[in-house]
């Protein structure tokens, strides 16, 4: 089977009223060098003067001497006319049955060519005004004939793909450099994996999720358009993956890039300064796969939007850190969303120490510290951290602010499904979202912890969903029964039982008879240890008895760092903690109390720590709590909270730490381990941790704008021409 073709772009026409286009000959270039450089030369392409009637014909005439055996592939990006042709480079608007092409007349051409299977894509529409992809608005105002147009083109063996329905506008994206449907169509045919089956792209596939792309970023647009599909092909038909190759490259030598490798030093391509990859390469020597595939197969440096739900610790916050970065080489901002004080503060620490020998400025914005607002508002940095809450006000108050900006990287966007903080998000979001139409829309990453069903999130947010669930640190999850004997679910999903472990002690018939054991023997070993509890006084509690018998020495360097100011009670009760080696972490402590219990913990001299959040690197979590009714114990209602999943998933990081234990203690009145250990086998055998479960996000959803409540907002710069 050999593979004919012509591909037709035209963006400037003859005639002196007809509206220009900007990117119907990249169109038709980019589609003729890929089929060329992966399929060899058996497709010839027309574009702007080359493109007249007369020479549209003699080619599809000469397609007529190929076999029956034969898969033939046209393309047009062209301007439509509302009485149903096409137009090409010489057509004449008082004339157009002479010098258009009618797609009647097209269909009869098709009806010719003998192959058996023939697949046109026609990216032009047939109705709009100034601006839509329609050749001369007053010229054919008579008003489209009966029928669908395109029927006349399909059948048997014929397969159309259109951008859009005959009563649509078809857009052009000067973002994109290409019309709306071929952009998502090359990107397809270059084997985005959506598309792809056994290293194959499947014909059906590929128009499934290209009509899905086009209706997604369109009413992302605000505008409505909706690629139709007509005629049918026997049997299923697959392509190889396409590649770029010397035809591509000469004729867009900008996009003539090495894929990233595992070498740090292979994104010098893109742009990054070598002095910066070799910073990065002190701490991450080589990059991991997800991160591969985000730049090589996602477009994450192409500036597309992106969803990747992976693992905590595999590497997802880089994923957020190289599109930043790219932006900021060329002066552009960027935001990074965190749903907690703590990681703010935290990542802020690491980039300022990281990026500001680069002469990037790093501030930080949360409910606590509004000293940096004033330089965000002026535009006065390079790379900005906030909560949530912080960039909704800000964003408010003040919708400059976006207009700066590049790049957001949303971090634990699972949060959307949180009952007391999913709003806020899915505000934020929605905000986003809303001022695309507006013609401001800085890229969007967001970062998620392994997740189920995304009850299309994805489509929502206008990004493609980079899913793995491979953990870079092993993770044994399970319970430490009353006996001393852990049982837990393995990184295999399947279940262990140890010898005992440590022997229980009989101090007051409660947790601590389990927890005091566990963390002297995981102490002993040169473990960090976090231990959660269920409220702040749980935790400062804990930490007072654990302080009292474990005879830890104390940590000098962070009992140093304290502020001086007139302490609380749980300012004493830390510093009394802290002389012996023990801390904890709780909303009880100012800004600074935390902070230091935050940058001491990543230090060898402190070992154990006590928190209800956290964002630290240690070796083991325990969960130790029970819920009580009537002053009995009982088993929650749902065994294992999907928040404390993900607190404890954050525990391992590579750079520090090789496997990462999640203790829970077991609950003496029921079945020993069964009621938490299911959730556990369930979740790993489903390879999920967490499901979007609140509502099922749609590409065309609430916009408080339409109902009333929101600013009104304009259209993202002109369509298609």
């Amino acid at each position: 089977m050999a593979i004919r073709g012509l591909f037709v772009g035209i963006d400037r026409y003859a005639h002196p009223q007809a509206n220009w286009l900007h990117c119907a000959a990249r169109d038709a270039t980019a589609l003729h060098a890929l089929f060329t450089d992966t399929l060899g030369a058996g497709a010839q392409l027309l574009t702007d003067r080359q493109a007249t009637r007369s020479a549209i014909e003699a080619q599809l005439q000469s397609l007529g001497q190929c076999s029956a055996s034969d898969l033939v592939v046209i393309a047009f990006s062209c301007h439509g006319t509302a009485d149903h042709h096409l137009a090409t480079y010489d057509t004449d608007p008082t004339d157009l049955a002479t010098t258009a092409i009618p797609l009647s007349l097209l269909g009869a051409w098709f009806a010719s060519i003998p192959a058996r299977r023939l697949l046109c894509v026609i990216d032009a529409c047939f109705s709009g005004g100034i601006g839509a992809k329609v050749f001369i608005p007053a010229a054919t105002a008579a008003g489209p004939p009966p029928g669908n147009p395109f029927d006349q083109l399909s059948g048997e063996g014929r397969l159309v793909l259109t951008a859009a329905s005959a009563s649509e506008p078809a857009w052009e994206i000067g973002r994109f450099s290409h019309g709306l449907l071929t952009f998502y169509l090359l990107e397809a045919l270059r084997g985005a994996e959506e598309v792809r089956e056994a290293g194959k792209i499947s014909i059906y596939r590929l128009l499934d999720y290209v009509t899905k792309r086009v209706i997604d970023r369109s009413a992302q647009l605000g505008r409505q358009q909706h690629p139709t599909l007509r005629g049918h092909f026997d049997g299923e038909l697959t392509w190889p993956v396409f590649r770029p190759g010397p035809t591509y490259f000469a004729a867009f030598p900008e996009r003539a890039r090495k894929p990233v490798t595992a070498d740090i030093m292979s994104l010098e391509s893109y742009g990054f300064p070598p002095e910066l990859l070799r910073a990065w390469a002190g701490t991450i020597p080589t990059l991991n796969q997800l991160q591969i595939d985000a730049v090589n197969d996602y477009g994450l440096l192409r500036g597309e939007h992106l969803v990747v739900s992976a693992p905590t610790s595999s590497g997802k916050t880089m994923i957020g850190e190289l599109a930043a970065l790219l932006g900021a080489m060329d002066r552009m901002r960027a935001f990074f969303l965190l749903p907690l004080k703590a990681l703010v503060n935290d990542k802020q620490r690491h980039f300022a120490a990281t990026y500001q020998e680069f002469g990037l400025r790093v501030l930080r914005v949360t409910g606590d510290n509004s000293t940096d607002v004033p330089a965000v508002l002026r535009g006065q940095y390079d790379l900005c951290l906030l909560t949530y809450e912080a960039f909704a006000s800000l964003l408010i108050g003040n919708p400059h602010i976006l207009e700066q900006v590049g790049t957001v990287v949303v971090d634990e966007v699972q949060m959307v499904a949180n009952p007391s903080r999913g709003a806020n998000l899915e505000f934020v979001l929605t905000l986003l979202r809303m001022r695309r139409r507006a013609g401001v829309e800085p890229q969007l990453i967001a970062l998620s912890a392994v997740i189920g069903d995304t009850n299309g999130l994805e489509r929502w947010l206008g990004a493609r969903l980079l899913r793995r669930t491979e953990r870079p640190v092993p993770l044994d999850e399970g319970i430490m029964r009353a006996d001393g004997r852990f049982r837990y679910v393995d990184v295999s999903g399947a279940e262990q039982l140890t010898e005992p472990i440590i022997s229980r002690v009989f101090r007051k018939g409660s947790s601590q008879d389990l927890v005091i054991p566990l963390v002297r023997k995981l102490v002993g070993e040169g473990k960090q240890v976090i231990v959660f509890r269920e409220t702040k006084g749980d935790a400062r509690g804990c930490a007072g008895y654990l302080a009292e018998t474990l005879g830890l020495p104390a940590a000098t360097a962070a009992l140093a760092a304290l502020p001086s100011a007139d302490p609380s009670l749980a300012s004493s009760e830390l510093r009394n903690a802290l002389r012996h080696g023990v801390a904890f972490h709780t909303t009880d402590l100012d800004r600074d109390e935390r902070l230091a219990v935050e940058e001491h913990f990543r230090t060898p001299r402190h070992r154990t720590s006590r928190h209800r959040r956290h964002d630290y690197p240690g070796d083991g979590g325990q969960h130790a709590g029970r819920s009580r009714r009537r002053g009995r114990a009982r088993p929650p209602r749902r065994p294992l909270h999907r928040g404390r999943v993900q607190e404890h998933h954050r525990a391992g990081r590579p750079s520090r730490v090789r496997r990462t234990r999640h203790v829970l203690r077991d609950r003496p009145r029921c079945e020993p381990g069964k009621l938490l250990l299911e959730p556990l086998r369930d979740r790993r055998a489903r390879g999920t941790a967490v499901a979007l479960h609140r509502r099922r996000y749609r590409s065309q959803d609430f916009d408080p704008a339409r109902a009333g409540r929101g600013p009104k907002v304009g259209r993202q710069g002109r369509p298609a021409g």
